[in-house]
């Protein structure tokens, strides 16, 4: 189990999962939650500026959190308190296969309640191209070690 104590501000971890996105993946996921015409239709998609099926925000920010938990050691997250400074940076197209980094940039011990602390990690979506495709810093209460 990885704790808040654990964490050393700068370190990075390159995910070693990867995901790879899938015509049916893809068609699926945004027919249910982003029906847009370039993420469900692949001759809309064609006529579009990206020129194939793209991943909807939504699925991108899923698939960020399936890779995060592919992390070696578990961690004794508490919640997650916030999602900031979100950008989509590239679009996650047909074919793509991604993969997570995720860099420690900030800790601090909670004042009020010595059993937790707050992690900020930025976490960094690339193409198999090394392209960012997105980023995210992510905010989360952690347990410390007793």
């Amino acid at each position: 189990m990885r704790y808040f104590d654990d964490f050393q501000l700068g370190e990075r971890h390159d995910i070693p999962a990867r995901y790879e996105m899938t015509k049916d993946e893809l068609v699926s996921f945004a027919t249910k939650w982003d029906p847009q015409p370039f993420h469900v239709d692949e001759e809309a998609a064609a006529k579009s500026v990206y020129g194939t099926l793209t991943a909807c925000g939504t699925h991108i920010q899923a698939i960020v959190l399936w890779l995060a938990s592919r992390l070696p050691e578990e961690t004794a997250v508490i919640g997650a308190l916030g999602y900031d400074e979100v950008r989509f940076l590239k679009p996650a197209k047909l074919g793509d296969t991604l993969r997570l980094v995720i860099e420690c940039i900030e800790t601090k011990p909670s004042s009020s309640k010595p059993d937790r602390g707050v992690v900020k990690n930025r976490h960094i979506l690339m193409n198999q191209n090394d392209e960012t495709v997105f980023t995210q810093t992510t905010t989360l209460l952690i347990e410390r070690k007793a």
